[in-house]
């Protein structure tokens, strides 16, 4: 009985784990228009010898370098692009050419010019078909036979022509436009068999296979030796042993009865797998194992991302990474058939129903129980069968709520099940639920989660009543957590998970309340809630999945980033969007063997290292099939597999399946951009760039040739003798400004995993100009000028303390001649001719009329009080001078009655002015003293401004003899203003006045 008991368990188990083991489905990449393609028909494909991929479209030629595509295409009137012509057939040589078939001829293409090169010695040809050797030799399958050409010596060989007799009747009758290269040979089809060129022996011979009914369209030669031979017009598909006397009919595997002139075979291409791909004309890509002799269709599904785009497809095409391309007229798909890490389980089996998925539990016999918003499945991976339940319209309810979100499986294999409304319980044996209610101590509510601990106690978290409740499988009661005397600091704040860590910890995720944790050890609770403060906290407080690493770290996903706590350390890992993550909404989490953390997110799965600094996504083109994880929790399967919910299903995979690949990947320059002018560097490899002093902003693109996972390239990058570190990043732009000039060397490489960078590195030499002033000649011009400069200072200084000398000495002169001016001037104001005859006019006044006597007196003193106030100003305003010499003329004209006459007349706004004191009554006075007065012939003087000056001007009435002359002066007056303004006196004499203009001051 106990042997019969460990057999069914046995035979269980390895049905579980065979089923779980199977191969995830082949998830497709996809290259469209929308990527960049010119159009998405796509004739031929190949590889070149730097690792870029190139596709023949109906438009144009496209190069891929795993995240672009840069198009070549005909240019009106440039010669050296492509023809305004159709490709048929792509090859690449071990140079930097390819060689392009069309219908009108061969055209040799440079990788990096784009320049083209039409070969005269095959224009008009058909070209269908190329294979370039490695000494560059072409094998071309054309119109006219086979026929080999040597770019190096420009010459064309004809193998098998019109004149062959073995090509004149098995490849001219009918020909096919196929070719194919296996162990040194050229295989050709033709009519009823396949014409073999040995390249070795420059041989060609015929195999003659009447069993094919017509010509023989597409061939390959698989891993045992056996020809695949297709005719699709008559619809065939034949495996032909090397000695034809095996011939396997496979005409079925592609289509029945009704369809077969609909899906014929288009293109083979067997792998080292010992498998052979068959494109199809309707049904998709068949795979088929020529070990196991079995076949799976790759078709086209709505339902999955990562399915072929379309059924029809157009060609293959296998490159030496092992990734296999298929063409449509649609674009592009490939893949790698044994990369493939990620399957997807639907809750349902209806392809229409929700795939929406939630909570997952797998119970002891292997089955899976998926809760959605539709009800709960329980699914055999065995047998592929669902099971579900969930109310129906018109139908007893069998759980509380169709929108379930937590499902369980007890320690009595009873399934315990949260709805929005309540838990329910399955007994999987009778299929019958049962609904708890308060009685039970647990209140309908909206339920969260359900999370079994490794004692078989059971918690429930609802957003409802006290949280939290728990099964006790000590008492089979179940309690709440206000009853607790710890854990009722808890109540109330709304139960999203709880999680028991290695140290028997209790971890408790509140429904917008943050994080707690209760130690049994010390019987003492802690809470974390991030509050926008200082201090250690969470990155969310809306709780999803809380897991712990090997290193006993707890990680916490919230909306709001994920959280890493060390609680020994009491240290904090906090990532979002602003430090690596993609979204700051993290939900399903898992940790593997390797320690690595898995997160879904809302924008894809994410991989954080066992290091903690470098995350890796996974997306569509890393085949995962959806994008989007919502707030539920990651379960581990008991095989080793791990599930996380998505919004398109259940996404299964092993996380050990994922390995850093230690393969190297092509990198290179893919241009150097300056002043937004993008330019290629001409070659992929090293190149010195030259740039011009005012050329230091520029950037530098890298590329990484990273077809399986582009996301997952890392770069690293330095400019010697500018960066003091490497840049590491996953952004491959890597960008320079004010780079000063000088010689440096940028060092660059690239990897596939960013804990692993022992891989090749390449270097870009640059040199930039330096800036006309930090260069060593300007620096010794400098220097020269510098020493021209201090030596002209030197004799300009000594020049000028002579130069000061002299003005010293000049200073003193006319400071001395100032003086004796003022005192020529004070002598001339003291005239004691001018006193004499005032006195006398006194005398004789007071004799004649006292009263104008007195009034003469106070006008003498008013003119002497001016004098003595002024004697120490240099000058006095106009003003002031108008009014003394006023009283001057007065007295004056008591002596000389009407033989005198003065005008005045100034601006009165040149009354600030200033001018010498007793300036006027010298110059009236010289008029006085040099011209004759007489009442009969006045001498008439006018005093007014013009412009800067005033002007004191008189009649000539010239004397013969003039007492008390000393002829100087005017000559005094002028010599003081050029003390006193830049200005000259102006004296002007004519026959009608004398004329002298003071300037202003």
């Amino acid at each position: 009985m106990l042997r019969s008991l460990f057999l069914l368990n046995l035979l269980g188990y390895l049905a579980t784990n065979f089923s779980n083991a199977q191969p995830p489905p082949i998830s497709f990449q996809h290259i469209g228009v929308k990527d960049g393609l010119n159009d998405g028909v796509i004739n031929a494909i190949t590889r070149d010898k730097y690792g870029f991929m190139w596709f023949a479209s109906l438009g144009a030629l496209n190069k891929f370098n795993s995240t672009g595509v840069r198009k070549f295409t005909h240019v009106q009137g440039d010669t050296t692009s492509l023809p305004n012509d159709i490709p048929y057939s792509i090859a690449a040589g071990n140079d930097d050419h390819l060689w392009i078939g069309y219908i009108h001829g061969l055209v040799e293409f440079n990788v990096f010019t784009g320049a083209c090169r039409r070969i005269k010695a095959l224009e008009d040809r058909n070209i269908f078909a190329i294979h370039v050797t490695r000494d560059n030799k072409l094998y071309i399958g054309n119109h006219k036979g086979l026929a080999c050409y040597n770019p190096a010596s420009d010459k064309l060989e004809e193998i098998c022509d019109a004149r062959d007799s073995i090509s004149y009747k098995n490849i001219f009758k009918r020909p096919s436009y196929e070719l194919y290269y296996h162990d040194s040979k050229i295989y050709l089809g033709s009519y009823k068999g396949v014409v073999v060129y040995d390249i070795n022996t420059r041989k060609a011979s015929f195999l003659d296979m009447p069993f094919v009914n017509g010509a023989v369209n597409k061939l390959a030669v698989d891993n045992q030796g056996f020809l695949w031979v297709s005719n699709y017009k008559n619809f065939q598909l034949l495996r032909v042993s090397p000695d034809l006397k095996q011939v396997e009919v496979l005409d079925t595997l592609l289509a029945s009865k009704n369809d077969s002139q609909l899906s014929t075979a288009l293109d083979m291409r067997p792998d080292p797998e010992n498998r052979v791909w068959i494109i199809t004309g309707l049904k998709g890509l068949l795979e088929y194992n020529l070990i196991t002799k079995k076949h799976i269709f790759h078709r086209h599904n709505d339902q999955l991302p990562g399915s072929l785009t379309v059924d029809l497809l157009r060609t293959m095409y296998r490159s030496s990474d092992g990734l296999i391309w298929v063409t449509s007229n649609a674009g592009i798909d490939y893949f790698h058939p044994d990369k493939n890490l990620f399957n997807i389980i639907f809750p349902f089996s209806d392809e229409k129903a929700t795939k929406y998925a939630r909570g997952v539990a797998e119970d002891h016999a292997g089955n899976l129980w998926f809760t959605t918003g539709d009800g709960i499945t329980k699914y055999n991976p065995l047998t592929r069968q669902h099971r579900y339940w969930k109310n129906e319209s018109g139908k007893k309810e069998v759980i509380y709520h169709n929108s379930v979100r937590a499902i369980v499986e007890d320690d009595d294999h009873q399934i315990w099940i949260g709805t929005a409304a309540g838990v329910n319980k399955l007994d999987p044996k009778t299929g019958h639920t049962t609904f708890l209610t308060i009685k039970d101590s647990l209140p309908q509510a909206f339920y969260f989660s359900i999370n079994k601990l490794r004692d078989g106690t059971i918690w429930f978290g609802t957003r409802d009543y006290d949280g939290f409740y728990y099964y006790s499988p000590a008492d089979r009661k179940i309690h709440s957590i206000a009853s607790h005397p710890v854990l009722k600091e808890f109540k109330g704040r709304g139960g999203r998970f709880v999680m028991e860590d290695s140290k028997k910890r209790l971890w408790f995720g509140f429904n917008s309340n943050g994080l707690g944790m209760y130690d049994p050890a010390t019987n003492k609770a802690r809470i974390w809630y991030n509050d926008s403060r200082s201090g250690p906290t969470i990155a969310g407080n809306l709780i999803v999945d809380i897991k712990e690493d090997k290193k006993g770290v707890v990680w916490v996903s919230a909306f709001g980033g994920l959280t890493g706590i060390d609680i020994e350390r009491e240290k904090y890992y906090i990532f979002n969007d602003q430090n690596g993550m993609r979204s700051n909404i993290s939900g399903p989490l898992a940790v593997d063997a390797l320690n690595r953390l898995w997160v879904g997110t809302s924008a894809g799965l994410a991989l954080l290292d066992s290091s903690r600094q470098f995350f890796t996504y996974f997306g569509e083109e890393s085949g995962l099939p959806v994008n989007i994880f919502p707030e539920f929790a990651g379960y581990y399967l008991k095989n080793g597999d791990v599930l996380l919910p998505s919004v398109k299903g259940y996404v299964q995979f092993n996380p050990l399946h994922y390995r850093e690949t230690k393969k190297n990947i092509d990198y290179y320059i893919a241009s150097f951009k300056l002043f937004d002018q993008e330019n290629s560097l001409g070659n992929a490899t090293t190149q010195d760039v030259h740039l011009k002093a005012h050329e230091n902003f520029f950037s530098i693109n890298l590329v990484g040739l990273n077809f399986e996972n582009p996301s997952h390239t890392w770069y690293a990058y330095q400019l010697e003798g500018f960066d003091k570190n490497w840049h590491y990043t996953q952004d491959p732009k890597a960008v320079y400004t004010n780079v000063p000039g000088g010689k440096y060397v940028f060092h660059y490489k690239a990897t596939h995993n960013a804990n692993d960078w022992n891989v090749p590195e390449k270097t870009l030499n640059i040199h930039v100009a330096t800036v006309f002033y930090k260069a060593w000649w300007f620096w010794i011009a400098i220097a020269a000028l510098i020493f021209t400069i201090l030596y002209w200072v030197y004799r300009t200084r000594l020049s000028n303390q002579a130069q000061v000398h002299r003005l010293q000495s000049r200073a003193q002169l006319l400071e001395k001649e100032k003086t004796l001016v003022m005192y020529e001037s004070l002598k001339q104001q003291l005239n004691p001719h001018f006193l004499f005859n005032s006195l006398t006019s006194l005398s004789g006044l007071i004799e004649t009329d006292q009263k104008m006597a007195g009034n003469f007196l106070e006008q003498m003193s008013k003119i002497y009080r001016y004098i003595l106030k002024n004697r120490d100003s240099e000058v006095v305003s106009l003003r002031e001078e108008i009014n003394f010499v006023q009283v001057y003329i007065n007295l004056q004209k008591t002596r000389f009655k009407n033989g005198l006459q003065v005008f005045i007349d100034t601006d009165s706004a040149a009354g600030n002015r200033k001018i010498a004191p007793v300036t006027l009554q010298n110059l009236i006075e010289n008029a006085i003293k040099h011209n004759i007065i007489d009442a009969e012939s006045p001498l008439k003087i006018d005093v007014y401004t013009e412009q800067d000056y005033v002007v004191v001007r008189n009649n000539m009435q010239k004397k013969n003899v003039v007492e008390t002359s000393n002829k100087q002066g005017l000559l005094n007056l002028q010599s003081l203003y050029q003390y006193l303004t830049n200005k000259p006196i102006i004296i002007e004499e004519n026959e009608q006045y004398f004329i002298i203009k003071v300037p202003l001051i």
